[in-house]
C-alpha cells in the first residue's frame, strides 16, 4: 500500500514542476559548477601522478612511496596534460557559475597558468641543484606529520630515501649552469644533511624498535644515503660550481608575470619597485621615530642601530626555550581570545626542536602548517636552538640575539596566534578544496606582518621593545622587497643588492649575502610581505569607514581568513558582495 501510495504521489507531481524551481541559468549554472570540480579533480590526479612529492604536501597520500622523477620527459608529460586541463577549464560557461564558485574558477585559472609557465621556463632540472634534495625534507616532514597510520608512514618514507641516491644521480645528468650563489647553496644543504644525518633517527625509532630485520633496513638505507649526498657534494664541488655561471634574476617579464597572474595584481615590476622603493623609506623614518622614542640622545648620536644594540638580551636558557615558546602562545591564546578581535584556533601546534639539516635553508623559527586536504589539522613549529655540542659563548650570542624576552613575543605573534598558525586554522574551514590548495604569498606574508602590528594594538607585548623591533622588521621587509624587485628587474646586480644590506641595515657581509640568496629563489616573495599587510590595512580602514558604528573587527577578520589563500583582489571583491547581500555598507 506504501508503494502504491508512493507511486501516486509521485505520477501526481505536474510535468516540469522541477524545471519551474530552477531557472534556465540556475540550471546551466550546476552543469558547470560540476564541470568544475571535474577539471580540479583531473588536475590533483595529474599531480599525483606526475609529482608525487608535491601531491604528499597538498594532502594527498596514494603515491607516498615514490618520488618525483627528475628528468624531460616527466616535466614534458606533466606541461602537456596540465594544458589540456587549462584548455578544458576554459569551456566552462563561468558566466553562470554561483559567485564563490567563480572566484574558485580563477584560482584554478591562476594555479594552472603559474604551473604551466613555471614548467616551460624555470628550467628547474638544469638550473637548481637544491630542488634534487628536497626529498629528504619531505621524509621528515611525513614522519612528523600526523595524518596516517605511522607504520604505513614509516614505510613509505623508508621508500622514498632508498630512491633518493637515484634522484642524485638524476641531477648529474641534467644539471647544467645554474647560478653560483645555488650551487654554493646546495653544497651546503648537502653537508648539513651528512653532518645532521642522525636526526632521522629518532623519527623511526618506533618503527624499528621490535623488529631487527627492519632496523637492518633503515640503517643500510641511511648509509646508502649518506653514501649518495657525499658523492653528490664532490660532483657539484669538483663539476658544477666552475661552471656556475647561470643568472638568478627573474628577468622583468618574469617578474610581471609573477605580480599579475600568480599575485593577481594590477601593478608592472617598475611600480613594485617604486612602491618598495617608497615603502622601505617611510619603514626608516618610523623606526628613526621610534628609536627616538626610546632614547632621544642615543638616537641623534648613533640613529636605530645604537638603540637596537641596546635592545636587552635576556633570553632563557637553551633548554627552556620551546616552553616559553609555548608558554608564549598559550598567553597568546587567552589575550586574544578576551579581547575578541580573532577567532580561537582549535587545531593543534606541536612546538619542537628544528633538525639541523634543514637550518642552511628555514629561518630558524619556522611555522609548518598541515598538508592542506589532511582531515588531521596537526602544524609544528619548528626553532632552530644553537647546538648542545656549541662552545658555551656560541650558545650566548645566538641565544641572546634570536631568543631574547621580546624578540620571542613578536615571534609568537607572527607565526603562532594571531598569525600563520590562526591564519592556517581560519582557511582550512572553507569547504573548497580548490582554495584549500591554493597558495598566496600576498595574503599569507601579508597576514603575518600584520599580526605583528594587532599584537601591537592589542596590548599582547609587555614592554616597547617589542614594538621597537616590530618597526626594525617592517624596516628589514621593506628592504627585501626593494631588493627583490630591484634585483629581478636587473636594476641591481647581486653585489649592488648585497653592499645595499651593507650599507642600509649595517649587516655582515656574510649576512647580506644570505638576505641576496633568499630573495634570488623567490621572485616577488619579498614584495608579497610588504604590499599584502598593507592591502589588509587598507581594506580594514575600508570597512571602518563605510561601516562605522556597526564595524566588527573580530568579523571582519574572520571573513577575511576564511576565504582562504586566493588572490588579495578576489578576497576583495567578495568581502564587497558579502557586505551588500547583508545590507551593511552605509553609503
Amino acid at each position: 500500500m506504501h508503494f502504491l501510495l508512493t507511486g501516486f504521489l509521485l505520477c501526481a507531481v505536474p510535468a516540469g514542476a522541477y524545471e519551474n524551481t530552477l531557472t534556465t541559468e540556475e540550471i546551466q549554472g550546476t552543469l558547470e559548477d560540476s564541470k568544475l570540480n571535474e577539471v580540479f579533480s583531473q588536475y590533483l590526479a595529474t599531480i599525483q601522478m606526475y609529482d608525487p612529492e608535491r601531491a604528499t604536501r597538498m594532502g594527498m597520500h596514494g603515491a607516498d612511496a615514490s618520488l618525483t622523477a627528475r628528468n624531460t620527459e616527466r616535466v614534458a608529460k606533466q606541461l602537456e596534460a596540465f594544458k589540456r586541463l587549462r584548455d578544458k577549464l576554459h569551456e566552462i560557461q563561468k558566466d553562470t557559475m554561483y559567485p564563490d564558485l567563480k572566484i574558485d574558477y580563477a584560482a584554478l585559472d591562476h594555479m594552472l597558468e603559474v604551473d604551466i609557465y613555471e614548467l616551460e621556463n624555470l628550467g628547474l632540472l638544469a638550473r637548481r641543484p637544491q630542488y634534487y634534495l628536497e626529498p629528504l625534507f619531505l621524509v621528515y616532514q611525513m614522519m612528523n606529520k600526523d595524518y596516517e597510520y605511522y607504520n604505513t608512514r614509516a614505510a613509505d618514507a623508508i621508500s622514498r630515501l632508498r630512491q633518493f641516491p637515484g634522484i642524485l644521480e638524476q641531477a648529474e645528468r641534467n644539471l647544467s649552469h645554474p647560478p653560483e650563489i645555488w650551487t654554493r647553496q646546495a653544497i651546503r644543504q648537502s653537508n648539513d644533511a651528512l653532518k645532521y644525518m642522525s636526526d632521522f633517527v629518532p623519527v623511526f625509532r618506533g618503527y624499528t624498535r621490535y623488529d631487527p630485520v627492519l632496523k637492518t633496513q633503515v640503517d643500510e638505507t641511511m648509509d646508502r644515503v649518506k653514501a649518495a649526498l657525499e658523492k653528490y657534494s664532490a660532483f657539484l664541488q669538483k663539476d658544477i660550481l666552475p661552471s656556475s655561471d647561470g643568472d638568478f634574476r627573474a628577468g622583468t617579464y618574469t617578474y610581471g608575470f609573477y605580480l599579475e597572474r600568480l599575485h593577481a595584481l594590477d601593478m608592472t615590476p617598475g611600480n613594485a619597485l617604486s612602491y618598495s622603493k617608497k615603502a622601505f623609506k617611510k619603514s626608516l623614518k618610523e623606526l628613526d621615530k621610534e628609536a627616538e622614542s626610546i632614547d632621544a640622545m642615543v638616537a641623534k648620536e648613533k640613529g636605530w642601530k645604537g638603540i637596537l644594540d641596546k635592545l636587552p638580551k635576556e633570553h632563557p636558557p637553551a633548554g627552556d626555550v620551546l616552553k616559553v615558546f609555548q608558554d608564549e602562545m598559550d598567553r597568546a591564546y587567552q589575550h586574544f581570545d578576551e579581547h575578541k578581535v580573532v577567532e580561537f584556533p582549535s587545531q593543534r601546534l606541536q612546538i619542537k626542536r628544528m633538525p639541523g639539516f634543514m637550518s642552511s635553508v628555514l629561518p630558524y623559527v619556522y611555522y609548518s602548517p598541515p598538508f592542506a586536504l589532511d582531515d588531521k589539522r596537526v602544524a609544528e613549529l619548528f626553532v632552530l636552538l644553537p647546538p648542545d655540542s656549541a662552545a658555551a659563548d656560541v650558545k650566548e650570542k645566538v641565544l641572546a640575539s634570536g631568543f631574547n624576552y621580546a624578540q620571542i613575543e613578536l615571534l609568537t605573534a607572527y607565526a603562532v596566534m594571531p598569525g600563520m598558525h590562526l591564519r592556517s586554522f581560519e582557511a582550512s574551514s572553507n569547504s573548497s578544496r580548490i582554495r584549500r590548495v591554493s597558495r598566496q604569498p600576498v595574503v599569507a606574508n601579508g597576514w603575518a606582518c600584520y599580526a605583528e602590528l594587532l599584537a601591537e594594538e592589542m596590548g599582547f607585548y609587555s614592554s616597547y621593545w617589542s614594538r621597537f623591533l616590530r618597526c626594525y622588521v617592517r624596516a628589514l621587509r621593506a628592504a627585501r622587497a626593494y631588493a627583490d624587485a630591484a634585483l629581478h628587474t636587473g636594476k641591481w646586480t647581486p653585489q649592488e643588492a648585497s653592499q645595499f644590506f651593507q650599507d642600509k641595515l649595517y649587516m655582515t657581509k656574510a649576512q647580506a649575502d644570505s638576505e641576496v640568496l633568499k630573495v634570488s629563489l623567490a621572485p616577488t616573495e619579498g614584495f608579497s610581505y610588504i604590499i599584502g599587510m598593507d592591502r589588509i590595512l587598507e581594506m580594514r580602514r575600508y570597512y571602518q569607514r563605510t561601516e562605522a558604528k556597526y564595524f566588527d573587527l573580530r568579523k571582519f577578520h574572520t571573513v577575511f581568513l576564511k576565504m582562504g589563500e586566493i588572490p588579495v583582489d578576489l578576497i576583495e571583491q567578495d568581502m564587497r558582495r558579502q557586505k551588500k547581500e547583508e545590507k551593511n555598507i552605509i553609503r
